[in-house]
């Protein structure tokens, strides 16, 4: 299996204590500010002075309801106070790990947050759509700028203060390595190109062979030495065509059988016949061929010690996390605020 640290551990704690996208919406400058959100019960929690309103655990609440409903699973009464109650501490937490991340002085620069705005939007097909859809949640663009503010401010913080009071010995490493083999393990890849054209599985006979005519068409172009590349972006139905049908590299039992088993048979720089899969017809060129290897340790020391480090603080964040809290007022309508628990549990 390859080791890839795709995720940063600001990634993995912004998950941990956020269960949507996006979430609370904090003070625009560097400087914690009371929420002003207008309601009959205007705060569920507050940080230090700073209001966690009753609108924001509402908006986190709702799209969790929305997303277990879209996917059939029902949710009973018990498990939504569940819930709600995971999104109160989740948005606490969250607050604490801000203010405590400005307190330390992390500051991060506009451009950084303005670029990250620009990822999100790309999800969507057109402006249009992005601002639909966060409307739709109850939110607005400033308010994502000011949770990707400060969400890039807490990832700063865990990477620049945290991070770095964490070690791996080389022992460590070194013992995983020898007691994890399988993990270590890089099967045969392949990287190919298609040209495909979908076929819808109720076509009729008649629909199915003007398509297998049209790409054996296509097939015939390639024999005749047109480019592959500049075919699939004229032709293909898949949205690899863009980058002239290269699907990248991927491992045996993550395409359908008879398009995985072309793929592998040929030789790099080679082109498959007309290759019939349940999504239509397929020519195939593969590309480029990995055999089947175990990584040397010196060569993956690096990325496995950043893997343990991040592990271990995945361990430690509950008791770190509980150890932050306590440096804060933390005050839950209803509820003795945390300062008062901890001067009755001192007496």
């Amino acid at each position: 299996m390859r080791i890839s640290i795709k995720k940063s551990v600001w990634i993995m704690i912004i998950f941990a204590i956020s269960f949507c996208l996006v979430g609370s919406v904090s003070g625009a400058d560097n400087t914690p500010k009371v929420k002003t959100e207008k309601s009959a019960d205007n705060y569920v929690a507050r940080v230090n002075g700073v209001d966690i309103s009753q609108v924001d655990l509402k908006r986190k609440f709702n799209l969790i309801k929305e997303r277990y409903a879209s996917m059939g699973v029902p949710l009973d009464d018990a498990k939504l106070i569940e819930f709600k109650d995971n999104i109160l501490k989740s948005l606490i937490e969250q607050e604490v790990l801000y203010q405590e991340s400005i307190a330390q002085g992390i500051k991060v620069d506009p451009e950084e947050i303005n670029a990250e705005l620009d990822i999100f939007k790309k999800q969507f097909e057109t402006e249009a759509a992005f601002k639909k859809q966060i409307a739709d949640m109850n939110y607005s663009e400033d308010a994502i700028l000011s949770q990707i503010k400060q969400s890039k401010t807490i990832q700063k913080f865990i990477e620049e203060k945290v991070m770095p009071t964490i070690s791996i010995s080389d022992e460590e490493t070194k013992t995983y390595f020898d007691t994890h083999p399988n993990e270590f393990k890089m099967p045969e890849r392949v990287r190919a190109s298609h040209i495909l054209l979908k076929v819808d599985p109720k076509a009729s006979e008649a629909s199915k062979a003007e398509t297998l005519k049209k790409i054996e068409g296509i097939k015939s172009k390639l024999d005749n030495g047109e480019d592959f590349a500049k075919l699939a972006g004229e032709s293909s139905d898949c949205p690899s065509s863009a980058k002239g049908g290269d699907l990248g590299f991927f491992a045996r039992g993550q395409m359908v059988k008879p398009f995985e088993d072309s793929a592998f048979a040929l030789k790099p720089g080679e082109v498959s016949g007309v290759v019939e899969t349940q999504f239509g017809y397929h020519i195939i060129k593969t590309q480029e061929k990995e055999i089947a290897t175990t990584l040397a340790y010196d060569d993956i020391k690096e990325k496995l010690t950043a893997k343990l480090k991040e592990d271990k603080f995945k361990g430690m964040f509950p008791s770190y996390m509980e150890s932050l809290k306590a440096k804060y007022k933390i005050e839950i309508p209803g509820k003795e605020s945390k300062a008062s628990e901890d001067k009755t549990s001192k007496e």
